[in-house]
């Protein structure tokens, strides 16, 4: 455990990088502000907007683990969402309030910050409060996940509210729909070839959406889920399966990181040698923080290729991926709280860098970088 007393005081830190933090392009940060403005740009309409409540598109929703002094009983989940509002409405990075989605306080909050009142519109509220729920259910807000979860509520904005090419998004898509194959054909192994060949894509589908479990009786059986279990085990299933092809794309980026954690991070100006040891233990701390995040998702990843290969290539025992799926929320939740702290220390790294257009940094940013990396990660 690092020695608080060498990072640079939290309070300052955020007032110094809350532009940064902000406008980190990572899944740990759905900029809807932003995002809506350019939506306006195009000429859409308040049918094509995300939100029902105008003033709700002012949030920024920012994905952060629950500490102890934060916790919020009857929460199951540890990875907290919160809603930031800024004080000036065409300037977010002056500063502003913040609280977590599950707050005692939480509705007064929306109502004073955004209006956000039932008596303006049941409907309306019902809606705009479900698309808050399902960002906070998510354990990040990937765009390709936010998006999925909408569509699956039937909920369709504009596309401009989601950072993600149609082409990307059939790419994830027909990933994620390969790997579910399998489990089908294992599934409906009783049926005749020409049967099952005519609604494989059918039951593919039903898969994908998760929705119809009748349809999808044999997997649920031949899995050993719970049937009222299965919606919320089979959609984590798909998440992770995501978060799999997403750890492929990150690699190079934390590799990037990590390298200039080992080689880069030491201050270029001259500086007595104690300020030195400060941020020089800062960064082995950092570095340390890094390496042990992605070991442990890239463990729990190994771990579900492992037991997927087991039964569906190797045709040996389903027991390990049974397994998998009987813990799939968890290990869906502990990925994407992982993935999302690698992607935003990283994203804030390379913005300093590119500000200051060089990775050789002089003390006062350098300290401030790694900090809130540190931050971040921890």
């Amino acid at each position: 455990m690092l020695d608080p007393t060498k990072l640079i005081d939290s309070d300052k830190l955020a007032a110094q990088h809350l532009a940064t933090e902000l406008n980190a392009g990572s899944s740990r940060v759905y900029h809807a502000d932003r995002l809506h403005r350019l939506v306006q740009d195009t000429g859409a309409g308040p049918d094509d907007f995300l939100f029902r409540h105008p003033e709700l598109h002012r949030i920024i929703f920012i994905k952060q683990a629950i500490r102890d002094g934060q916790y919020m009983p009857g929460r199951q989940s540890r990875i907290g969402t919160k809603l930031y509002f800024a004080f000036n409405e065409t300037n977010a990075f002056e500063g502003g309030k913040s609280i977590f989605v599950g707050d005692p306080n939480f509705d007064e909050a929306l109502a004073f910050h955004a209006g956000f009142d039932r008596k303006r519109g049941v409907q309306d509220y019902i809606r705009d409060r479900d698309i808050i729920q399902i960002l906070d259910q998510l354990p990040s807000l990937d765009p390709f996940l936010l998006k999925d979860r909408l569509l699956a509520e039937g909920i369709a904005p504009h596309p401009g509210y989601f950072e993600i090419a149609q082409e990307e998004w059939a790419r994830i898509r027909e990933h994620v729909m390969a790997r579910f194959r399998p489990i089908v054909e294992f599934a409906f192994a009783g049926l005749d070839a020409a049967r099952a060949q005519a609604r494989l894509r059918q039951l593919i589908e039903k898969l994908w959406d998760a929705k119809d479990m009748d349809a999808l009786g044999p997997i649920i059986k031949a899995m050993e889920l719970d049937p009222t279990e299965a919606p919320v085990a089979l959609h984590a299933w798909k998440g992770v399966i995501y978060y799999d092809y997403r750890m492929a794309s990150l690699e190079s980026q934390v590799r990037g990181f990590a390298e200039w954690l080992g080689n880069g991070a030491e201050p270029i100006d001259l500086i007595p040698s104690s300020n030195r040891k400060i941020v020089l233990d800062v960064r082995d701390a950092t570095r340390g923080l890094l390496r042990d995040r992605w070991r442990k998702a890239r463990t729990r990843l190994d771990e579900y290729n492992a037991a997927y290969r087991k039964l569906f290539i190797d045709k040996e025992s389903p027991g390990p991926f049974i397994s998998f799926l009987g813990n799939a929320s968890n290990i869906f939740g502990e990925l994407g709280d992982a993935l999302s702290r690698l992607d935003h220390a990283n994203e804030v790294w390379r913005s300093v860098t590119d500000r200051y257009g060089s990775k050789h940094l002089k003390y006062e940013p350098l300290h401030q970088t790694l900090s809130l990396a540190y931050r971040i990660l921890e």
